[in-house]
């Protein structure tokens, strides 16, 4: 699917239903089988294709920063763009900020930031990448019952957590959950907190980050 729509890249087109349809029957994650001795992975439908972009840049920062640990680095920022990992303090007993992006904003402005030390902070969100037609957005994360992009309420979602390939993961998983259960989702995991922006301009976080977000934009209302 995500190679029918192309989003951000050349050739992006609205497909056709008949070819979401034909693609759709290729999508079922029980046809992956991976050997636990060799950890080769298998797709057992001839056709099927694997896309790791929704966690391919957060396997990266994790490797980037169990790398610098190794050369005792104490101090960095890692940022490959929507996915950030702060590791250690700016200064002693001073921890980073990072911004939270306008989803509503074209220049990449914030609507304000959180501190942070040793988490990821990733973002998905529909202003990232889309196709436009006919004054309809479609963004680039795919419903993979329906074969459209998903819909619901949501212009992002934000995972701070302490693996980045995990808040990848999950930032494309509760953004396809919506803000109700995606919610439920975050709030049951240890070490994990999430900040879920709507359409509407409303911020939501989750109970661990209440009162640390520190909300600059006065579009956007704090909702709990």
């Amino acid at each position: 699917l995500v190679k029918l729509w192309s989003i951000g890249l050349e050739g992006a087109k609205v497909p056709s239903k008949d070819e979401i349809n034909e693609t759709i029957g290729y999508i079922d994650y029980n046809n992956i089988e991976i050997n636990d001795s060799t950890k080769e992975a298998f797709l057992t439908k001839e056709g099927m294709e694997v896309d790791l972009g929704s966690i391919a840049k957060g396997y990266a920062a994790d490797q980037i920063v169990k790398y610098l640990k190794s050369k005792d680095v104490e101090s960095a920022i890692i940022n490959l763009g929507g996915n950030v990992f702060i590791l250690g303090e700016k200064e002693k007993n001073t921890p980073f900020k990072v911004g939270i992006q306008d989803p509503t904003s074209k220049d990449g402005s914030s609507i304000g930031n959180i501190a942070v030390s040793n988490k990821s902070v990733v973002t998905s969100g529909i202003y990232e990448r889309y196709l436009e037609k006919d004054g309809i957005i479609y963004h680039h994360m795919i419903d993979p019952s329906t074969g459209y992009p998903f819909e619901n309420n949501l212009s992002s979602v934000t995972i701070i957590s302490s693996s980045s390939i995990v808040g990848d993961g999950l930032s494309t998983t509760t953004f396809g959950l919506g803000l109700q259960k995606g919610m439920k989702l975050i709030e049951s995991l240890d070490n994990t907190d999430a900040i879920f922006i709507t359409k509407d301009k409303k911020v939501y976080t989750t109970s661990n980050l209440k009162g640390k977000l520190n909300l600059k934009n006065e579009s956007f209302k704090l909702m709990n």
